[in-house]
């Protein structure tokens, strides 16, 4: 007999071994690879006559399980996604699979998940600014059903708050599942796959929970970038729970408060609410410039940020200012020579991060003692390019006086829950914090009455397609996340204010959905076509190009020294199969690329 298997690994084709029986599509068997035993899994193809070539099938060891492991549905979804995101079959069971299972260990018997009938798979819209009121209309979705739910949210504090908050007894048939790591880990697996568990409430971690059976699925904030995976395989968590739904036929609710790109490209829709007069829009250009120390360009801070936060400090509340560039500046050129500092290890700019007396590389962390004599001219005239939130720490503190609380808050800063405790405590009596868009997590926590935005351009200044997305989801929940939200006032300061992609913040985000998808049509862009970004390529760069434009896909090359691609397509399957011989187990010795997919 010779069965077929999948291999957890980088190859996309199934590997052939001879073995004295067929085995069940997803059981567990050990096989030899290249001199070593390794765990695969049977797809349950198998044959009497072998495979056509002139070769030597080797066979297979063992078998592991009784029944498989992952059920069916896990395992077609592993598939699927293997062929939808261009990682392979292989790489998709590691994503999917506990460690213990991918690695052979043993683990308890479990009954077998058998495939219901096929049902009605519907897709549902939950749009709602507060997350407060999505939170009812998800309780009550599982309130009033009887089979399991799985329920998503971007952020594990926000999937620990729902599942505190539900009903005494649903919350007894529930678990909160944020970590795949730990001991617990695999408790929460077998809990979930012996059926003991009803409603899996978690952050993207629980994505893959293992339950027997699906009634609905959940993915709150659905646009949220927090769902696509920043580790290979680069999997988008809202995708792959739309095909578990589907594979269940169950419902498929997308809920948040501003729906993704893809979502409203398939169901436009109109915005249920929008802020009115509490979206203030400021021209930057007729600011205050506020000069620091050391740094050529004067920072503006219009007098309508200044008062206005002066006004709630004074009344005993909290405002944030938010400005996107940590340190003390954000770049650092020398004004005899005219250069800036880069990194030595990545290339790019560094900062300037004045209380740790570092140059501070923002995308690898690589640090250098700070100086004030250029490396370029051994010149002693060292500059900052623009001020950082440490600047402007100071700023506010010069504002406000110095009875009155400033603090600076950005993802540099490890804050345990204790010292948010003690700061949320501090800003009782009114306060100020200046940050990065991580600030906004503070209005989970208290009320914030303020909101400026220093420099609403620099969100879009990104060389990404979705920048503008971006940017007008982060300022849309500004004005909305946490209680007291229908009180906020929330200041924009732009050099083109209330014009362009800024126009949807007053009337809505449909009306920014449908501008910017006018344009991305014109472009060819997301989610009119894939994006596909080719890394980890070395020498088969000059091949996958070939392989890509014969199959005629659009290819590009933003960097010819290094070794990146990227294939713009209509159809993945073409990408898949013009891609393939670059996945063979063959190119074993070769690498293998990394293909990010980009399709929202």
């Amino acid at each position: 007999m010779f069965i077929e298997v999948i291999v957890p690994g980088p190859w996309w084709h199934p590997l052939t071994y001879e073995f004295d029986e067929s085995c069940i599509r997803g059981i567990r068997l050990i096989v030899p690879v290249r001199g070593l035993d390794r765990v695969a899994f049977a797809t349950g193809l198998s044959g009497e006559s072998p495979p056509s070539g002139h070769f030597r099938i080797q066979r297979a060891k063992r078998v592991l399980d009784n029944t498989p492991p992952l059920g069916w549905e896990l395992f077609e979804t592993a598939g699927r996604l293997g062929r939808h995101f261009l990682c392979g079959f292989g790489e998709a069971l590691k994503a999917v699979a506990p460690g213990k299972i991918i690695s052979g260990g043993e683990i308890k018997a479990f009954p077998e998940i058998k495939a219901p009938p096929a049902g009605n798979f519907r897709e549902e819209f939950c749009d709602a600014p507060n997350f407060d009121d999505r939170a009812r209309r998800y309780t009550e979705l599982i309130n009033c059903g009887t089979g399991r739910v799985l329920a998503l949210f971007p952020e594990k504090e926000t999937a620990c708050f729902f599942w505190k908050n539900l009903p005494g007894d649903l919350r007894e048939q529930s678990l909160c599942w944020t970590s795949n790591s730990g001991p617990a880990a695999m408790d929460n697996w077998e809990r979930t796959r012996s059926g003991e568990v009803r409603v899996v409430v978690g952050s993207p971690a629980a994505l893959f929970a293992p339950l027997p059976s699906i009634e609905a699925v959940i993915v709150d904030d659905e646009g949220n970038p927090s769902y696509r995976s920043r580790r290979f395989p680069f999997i988008h968590a809202r995708i792959a729970a739309g095909s578990r739904a589907q594979l269940w036929g169950s419902r498929f609710v997308l809920g948040g408060g501003v729906p993704s790109s893809k979502s409203f490209f398939r169901n436009p829709r109109r915005c249920p609410e929008s802020p009115g007069d509490r979206m203030i829009f400021v021209d930057i250009g007729k600011s205050r410039k506020i000069m620091v120390p050391g740094i050529q360009s004067p920072l503006p801070v219009s007098d309508s940020a200044l008062k206005r936060t002066q006004a709630i400090v004074a009344e005993k509340k909290t405002a944030l200012w938010i400005l996107d560039r940590k340190g003390y500046a954000g770049g650092v050129t020398c004004d005899e020579c005219g250069r800036i500092m880069i990194c030595g290890s990545c290339g790019l700019p560094v900062r300037w991060d004045d209380s740790e007396g570092l140059f501070r590389c923002g995308f690898c962390g690589a640090t250098r003692p700070r100086t004030e004599i250029c490396p370029f001219c051994g010149g002693v005239s060292l500059q900052g390019l623009k001020a950082g939130l440490e600047s402007l720490q100071k700023i506010g503190e010069n504002v406000l006086g110095e009875n009155c609380p400033v603090f600076t808050w950005h993802a540099d800063i490890k804050q345990a829950a204790s010292s948010r405790k003690a700061i949320v405590k501090k800003l009782s009596s009114g306060g100020l914090v200046v940050g990065s868009r991580k600030t906004l997590e503070l209005c989970d926590h208290m009320a914030v009455d303020l909101v400026c935005w220093l420099d609403a351009d620099s969100a879009v200044n990104s060389p990404f397609y979705d920048a503008r997305s971006v940017a007008f989801r982060m300022i849309w929940e500004s004005a909305w996340r946490g209680t007291g939200h229908s009180e906020r006032t929330v200041l924009l300061q732009s050099r083109v204010p209330g014009t362009g992609w800024q126009k949807g913040l007053l009337i809505g985000w449909d009306h920014f959905w449908r501008v910017e998808l006018d344009e991305r049509k014109e472009l060819d862009l997301p989610p009119w076509r894939f994006l596909l970004e080719i890394k980890n390529l070395g020498k088969n760069k000059p091949r996958a190009r070939d392989l890509a434009v014969s199959s005629g896909l659009e290819c590009l090359d933003p960097d010819p020294s290094g070794d990146i691609l990227w294939v713009r397509c209509e159809n993945l399957s073409v990408a898949r199969k013009s891609l393939e011989p670059l996945f063979c187990i063959s190119e074993s010795g070769k690498g293998f690329p990394r293909i990010s997919l980009w399709a929202d």
